[in-house]
């Protein structure tokens, strides 16, 4: 009888098990900041920037599962989150990038339950 409350509690243990994603306490939140050039790579304007969509995925998987758009003071917020590893990102614009973008990525650890991670301004050329 011990014997398979042994393999009942360790299936238990195993099923209960999180990935990153969605379902947790925990959240990512940060600021997109826009510098904006002329064509002679004069600054014109800067500020956070509203309306940037901002997107989160496992650590090194290719394909986001969800994005939120910042808002008018160039916030934004993942909320629900599980421990993990995350990475979260922005596009800006870049005349010699491929397809005219440029990737701001950062890598992320949610370490804790409950934690509240906040990202340093993600800093974009428009």
């Amino acid at each position: 009888m011990k014997k398979y409350l042994f393999l009942f509690l360790a299936v238990v243990f195993i099923a209960c098990s999180k990935d990153e994603g969605y379902g947790g306490l925990a959240s990512i939140s940060g600021k997109v900041y826009a510098l904006n050039y002329n064509q002679d790579q004069e600054l014109l304007s800067e500020g956070y920037l509203g309306d940037v969509r901002v997107y989160i995925s496992s650590r090194g998987n290719t394909d986001f599962y969800d994005d939120v758009r910042t808002s008018h003071d160039g916030s934004f917020k993942f909320d629900f989150l599980q421990e993990g590893s995350y990475d979260v990102w922005v596009y800006g614009d870049c005349d010699y990038c491929p397809w005219d973008q440029l990737i701001e990525k950062r890598e992320v650890e949610v370490s804790s339950r409950k934690a509240d991670v906040v990202l340093d301004d993600f800093v974009i050329k428009i």
